[in-house]
């Protein structure tokens, strides 16, 4: 796709673009003006033109059945770049990228799926062949997870760990009077539950291995020291060991409450068990007993960290980088402004080429956080304001 013709309007298309991720996308790329023109695509037509009214600019609203192999290639046709916020990823993630490549087009998401995220993987010489740039899981985390450890690699000589994380304080969407909810969690809680249940991805002794899910991480996170979290499937756990060598072990953990991990624990027992099915388990995580009693101790780590461990200078060094400041909108704003900050680079040819690229592989990290500070709240003035970097 000829690229460089500055005549050519640039046009991008949302899927999934009135949703809890997506609009937020869409109003963080019409802040940067990253796109002429943006399609937002979305199942539910009247709240896609919602959504294109509200922010107006380069939208133009887009119904699109995204289980309609054919009506996507026809929307995608005529774009740039496809964006992709729809989940549940397991089920979208492939259809959508494999729909985008044989159109020509290049590709972002914020997929937080780690199987699917190397299924994507497969899809590299295809990608190369096609000229088409991919770019898997440009949200909160993954996304702003891997980019700060990549920060906090470049002060090693030698990186032996990386731990990425996130809390689960800010794994919650922003509510929008405009956008009442259709329905219930639990798409998002089913999510949630593959994520914790059977074994997952990680990387131990150099290489992939399953490991188990929700099991307790003691940490000494610099400038707070001894810390516990949980682990958790995620791509990063799989994603940065193709980037950063010589590493033993690398894990995606969550921190939080203990007694929300000991409720979630019991319910993907059971789901594993086969006494429960995927739906009842969504449900049950859903209402999950509180204790009567519970400790009001806050959590003492941010809401996307990363930490990585090695050696300078032939000494022992753990270097932690989280933001200081986040987008508003929460979950969401922190998600779609990093798709967006994503679709921006790649517009400036700042992303990497051709093939299938996790965001560490194809995103300097500098250039990504010095437009995210644009975004942050309470206003930054410099990536140094930013960024809280540690070491010990």
């Amino acid at each position: 796709m000829a690229r460089n013709e500055s005549a050519k309007p640039f046009s991008a298309v949302i899927v999934g673009g009135a949703g809890g991720m997506g609009r937020w996308a869409v109003r963080a790329i019409a802040r940067l003006g990253s796109a002429d023109r943006l399609l937002v695509a979305d199942l539910d037509g009247v709240r896609a033109q919602r959504v294109a009214d509200e922010v107006g600019g380069p939208c133009t609203a887009v119904a699109l059945d995204a289980t309609d192999g054919a009506a996507m290639r026809e929307v995608f046709a005529g774009c740039d770049v496809v964006l992709n916020t729809m989940g549940p990823f397991s089920l979208f993630a492939r259809p959508v990228l494999e729909a985008a490549i044989e159109c020509g087009c290049d590709y972002l998401d914020i997929d937080d799926d780690w199987e699917s995220t190397l299924a994507a993987f497969e899809l590299d010489a295809l990608a190369r062949e096609r000229g088409c740039r991919v770019v898997k899981g440009i949200g909160g985390s993954p996304g702003v997870s891997n980019l700060a450890a990549m920060l906090a690699v470049r002060r090693l000589e030698k990186v032996t760990e990386i731990v990425t994380g996130w809390s689960m304080r800010g794994a919650v969407l922003e509510e929008e009077p405009a956008y009442p909810a259709t329905g219930s969690a639990g798409a998002a809680l089913e999510h949630w539950l593959i994520q914790i249940s059977g074994t997952i991805r990680a990387w131990r002794d150099g290489a992939e291995r399953d490991i188990e899910p929700l099991r307790p991480v003691e940490l000494d996170y610099p400038g707070i020291g001894r810390v516990r979290a949980y682990t958790v499937g995620h791509p990063e756990a799989v994603t940065l060991p193709r980037y950063v060598t010589g590493l033993d072990s690398s894990t995606n953990v969550t921190s939080g409450p203990p007694w929300v991990f000991e409720h979630a624990r019991s319910v993907a027992a059971e789901y594993d068990g086969g006494g429960i099915t995927l739906a009842e388990g969504a449900a049950r995580l859903a209402n999950a007993p509180r204790p009567a009693n519970r400790p009001r101790t806050a959590d003492p780590l941010g809401t996307v960290w990363a930490l990585a461990r090695g050696e300078r200078d032939g000494r022992p060094l753990s270097v932690s980088v989280q933001p200081t400041s986040m987008p508003p909108g929460k979950m969401g704003g922190g998600t779609g402004v990093a798709l967006a900050i994503g679709l921006e680079l790649l517009r400036r040819e700042r992303a990497g080429g051709p093939g299938v690229h996790a965001p560490e592989g194809a995103i300097d990290p500098e250039d990504f956080f010095a437009l995210y500070l644009r975004f942050a709240e309470p206003k930054v003035s410099s990536i140094g304001d930013l960024l809280l970097i540690r070491e010990a």
